[in-house]
């Protein structure tokens, strides 16, 4: 009975190890398959972006775009994380309607929710030095890292953009008023939304 179990023990172990992590597959691509990847990166932020929820007190409705970026920037690696999160932006720059209200274009960073379009490059750029090699983290240390990212890269700097542009057009705003707006609505959300990119990540696979 013992033999049959060590050697049911071994057979399941070989197969373990004959699957390939999503990790093991994007270290093996080519520059063109990363390239490729990337661009299915910040497609997939895109989509995100469209999934949202409408909020009666705020211009800025929730939305699935820190879990697009969380995950785009953890799993692609240093580097190529960021860049899908670039690619986002441009996109949207260009005409790609990929924001939460549908509109695209350079005007669209006039907009209240601006700063949260260009606070996602510089999240992409910290969760990248942040989890170098997510296949060897765990899950706490995951969802740490991409809230963290989250509220001092995305909310931070959008809470300020939306601040900025309600003065400019005659809407002045406390600190705690703009706050009250662009930042504490999302915290719980946002909770929520980076355990499960982290649970997604780590999905993805380890080594």
């Amino acid at each position: 009975m013992t033999s049959v179990v060590h050697a049911l023990q071994k057979k399941l172990g070989a197969a373990g190890r004959g699957r390939r992590s999503f990790y093991e597959v994007r270290d093996g691509l080519t520059p063109l398959g990363r390239l490729c990847l990337m661009f299915a990166a910040a497609a997939g932020i895109g989509l995100c972006s469209r999934i949202t929820v409408p909020l009666p007190f705020t211009p800025v409705p929730l939305s699935l775009q820190t879990f697009g970026v969380a995950v785009a920037a953890v799993s692609m690696g240093r580097g190529w994380g960021a860049a899908s999160a670039a690619v986002y932006v441009a996109c949207v720059a260009l005409g790609v309607p990929w924001t939460v209200s549908g509109a695209a274009g350079p005007a669209v960073f006039a907009g209240p929710t601006g700063g949260y379009l260009l606070g996602f490059v510089l999240a992409g750029a910290a969760l990248n030095f942040f989890t170098a090699d997510p296949a060897r983290r765990g899950l706490f240390s995951l969802w740490a890292a991409v809230l963290v990212c989250d509220v001092v890269f995305v909310l931070t700097p959008g809470t300020l953009w939306m601040r900025y542009l309600l003065e400019s057009a005659g809407q002045p705003l406390s600190l705690m008023e703009a706050a009250g707006k662009g930042f504490f609505p999302f915290i719980a959300a946002d909770i929520v939304k980076a355990g499960l990119a982290a649970g997604f990540i780590s999905l993805l696979g380890r080594r």
